[in-house]
């Protein structure tokens, strides 16, 4: 699984991380798992034309000191549809930039 990874942070780090997304992001049901909703500007020919699969998203997953956000843009309402995909450049920019916002906001030491 390709991934961005932020590891090494600190237990008080993680309590911010947690409560954060916990207000801000999806559930998945999952313990420590959260779904990043891609904007529908970004959303590739693919995933626009398969709009009964969405929304797209991808995994943000916890660890006991780390963050890891998937670069699998995956459909919500499908497990195997071609319009899951790795992101493309666009979405994996704006992934990153979703990690380095959360770094910044939370002041999370890295």
């Amino acid at each position: 699984m390709r991934s961005i990874v932020i590891d090494e942070l600190r237990p008080p780090d993680m309590e911010k991380l947690t409560s954060h997304l916990e207000a801000t992001l999806g559930s998945s049901g999952l313990p420590d798992v959260f779904w990043l909703q891609v904007p529908d500007e970004l959303l590739t020919p693919a995933q626009r034309e398969h709009p009964d699969c969405g929304p797209h998203r991808a995994a943000v997953v916890l660890g006991l000191d780390s963050l890891q956000l998937e670069l699998l843009v995956r459909a919500s309402q499908s497990l195997r549809c071609s319009c899951t995909g790795y992101a493309d450049d666009s979405q994996r920019k704006w992934l990153i930039a979703y990690v380095d916002e959360l770094i910044e906001q939370l002041e999370l030491q890295t």
